[in-house]
């Protein structure tokens, strides 16, 4: 949408996708950047996450990939065609919520009521894990994961990256909360919602009023995570390059979906999948997540026992708790 920046038109999002990191946002950004009537140039720009905020604020881990100017994150929308929806989808913006909140406001104003945004969430424990296995498989986490949530060494290496605060990271109801009363257009999912990926699909295009008569993939399993294989492929699949974002560009969308799915299923066939143990699981969530998902439950008006009791899992490698 065009937004008045001073005295100056400036394209802006119609649709924020949130995060939360680990949860799925990757899968819905895949898919909605496949509808012709998006315009989705990159993912994770960061924007409303760190502008008007001091460099050192933003991890040093992902600083030099995070878009803080307002004209250069205007400027990636320039090439959106008359009748596309821009969406923008990061992740940071769940973590920093009132910086994100505060920055929408700062520039939609009385438009944010036409702002379309979406959270998707998932049982807190597992998404932590998951992350955790995410930083291994990249290269980022040498720590166990028991040793990676003792509060000495979160507060040690927060600086670096946000995402090493496993479990704060996964803390919903007061983020959730805030994006409620900020967002008169908010839509949540949750991972298990995302098993049926057709419904959900239809779901979101309607919320976006996007035409749902379109061929979208929604097969490739895009982003795992697991225990690293094959760390050199992994490694090679992940570097981050100017070729690389120049070809990108060139490259027509089309091909660029295959290569997408190409490069997940590399990834998969790389890493052998964790699950974390049971027992330790039900304690992360009886005693540090309980609370926040009772609390959740009010916010939303949706029920999440299911989170509060162990589920029934297939463990392909046992990570036992010291």
């Amino acid at each position: 949408m065009k937004l008045i920046v001073g005295d100056k038109p400036l394209n802006f999002p119609d649709i924020l996708i949130l995060g939360a990191a680990k949860c799925g946002t990757t899968s819905l950004a895949f898919f909605l950047k496949q509808h012709p009537d998006v315009y989705m140039p990159r993912k994770e720009p960061g924007f409303f996450a760190y502008h008007n905020r001091p460099v050192l604020e933003i991890p040093s881990g992902i600083r030099d990939r995070q878009i803080t100017d307002l004209g250069a994150y205007s400027s990636m929308y320039e090439g959106v065609k008359p009748g596309q929806k821009i969406c923008d989808s990061s992740v940071a913006q769940f973590t920093n919520a009132e910086h994100t909140v505060r920055n929408v406001k700062q520039y939609y104003g009385e438009s944010v009521s036409g702002l379309k945004t979406v959270l998707i969430l998932r049982h807190p424990v597992d998404r932590a894990y998951s992350h955790y296995l995410m930083f291994v498989k990249n290269g980022l986490e040498t720590l166990s994961f028991e040793d990676a949530i003792r509060p000495e060494n979160v507060k040690r290496r927060i600086g670096d990256q946000l995402g090493y605060d496993y479990l704060g990271g996964s803390l919903y109801a007061e983020r959730v909360r805030l994006f409620k009363h900020s967002f008169p257009q908010l839509k949540i999912y949750t991972t298990e919602d995302l098993k049926k990926p057709q419904e959900i699909l239809k779901d979101f295009l309607d919320f976006c009023g996007l035409n749902d008569k379109v061929s979208i993939n929604t097969a490739a399993k895009l982003n795992p995570s697991g225990l690293p294989k094959k760390k050199g492929l992994i490694r090679i699949l992940h570097s981050r390059s100017k070729f690389k974002e120049i070809l990108k560009r060139l490259l027509p969308d089309k091909l660029q979906y295959r290569l997408t799915a190409v490069k997940s299923d590399l990834l998969r066939r790389s890493i052998v999948k964790a699950e974390i143990d049971p027992i330790l699981r039900q304690e992360l969530t009886d005693k540090y997540f309980k609370t926040d998902i009772l609390e959740l439950q009010k916010i939303v008006g949706r029920n999440f026992s299911n989170w509060l009791t162990q589920n029934k899992h297939k463990y392909d490698i046992p990570i036992k708790s010291q």
